[in-house]
């Protein structure tokens, strides 16, 4: 009689494939998710200082375009940045840094007609939630905020921070007066 052929093998895994698998997948991971957290927590230090770089180019171009001054506050406390500029292009530049450190004065005697120097919030962001303002220099000190102020001419004051995050690392923002750049380093 002649042999038999061999039954067709069914497909698919065996227990042990799987097993395999399945220990070869929780290995990678155990290894990828201390990485993958890391990474994340860069991720906020870099986006956080991609905000201070963003405000201060916004608060140099409303400055230049809008013929008027501005300023930006860095408050430790709330964590945020925060950019003013003037009601009226046409008010006095005294007036409007005199006025950010607290309300409007008014005096009786200030015509109705007189042009308004009351800062005007224009944009507020906040810092990350694991970041933090490590140091600040330059700039005014108001209160303990920090206030940087901005002129029509497209300058500004000098400053420069260094942002922190909850693990140490840091992440410094320097502005030069003159040209506006901000440069940023690790």
């Amino acid at each position: 009689m002649p042999p038999r052929p061999a039954p067709p093998r069914r497909a698919g895994f065996t227990l042990v494939e799987i097993l395999l698998v399945v220990v070869i997948v929780g290995i990678s991971s155990a290894v990828a998710f201390p990485l993958f957290a890391r990474s994340i927590r860069g991720a906020r230090l870099r986006l956080s200082g991609r905000t201070v770089v963003m405000m201060h180019r916004n608060a140099q171009a409303r400055a230049v375009l809008g013929s008027c001054y501005a300023a930006l506050f860095f408050d430790d406390r709330k964590n945020t940045v925060e950019l003013f500029t003037q009601a009226d292009s046409a008010a006095n530049k005294d007036a409007f840094f005199d006025t950010l450190g607290g309300p409007a004065p008014s005096s009786p005697d200030a015509s109705a007609d007189a042009p308004s120097a009351t800062p005007q919030t224009q944009l507020l962001r906040p810092l990350e939630d694991t970041v933090r303002i490590d140091s600040f220099s330059g700039g005014d000190d108001i209160d303990g905020i920090h206030v940087v102020q901005y002129y029509p001419s497209g300058m500004c004051q000098k400053y420069s921070l260094v942002l922190a995050d909850d693990e140490g690392r840091r992440l410094s923002i320097e502005v030069d007066p003159v040209t506006g750049k901000a440069t940023v380093s690790q």
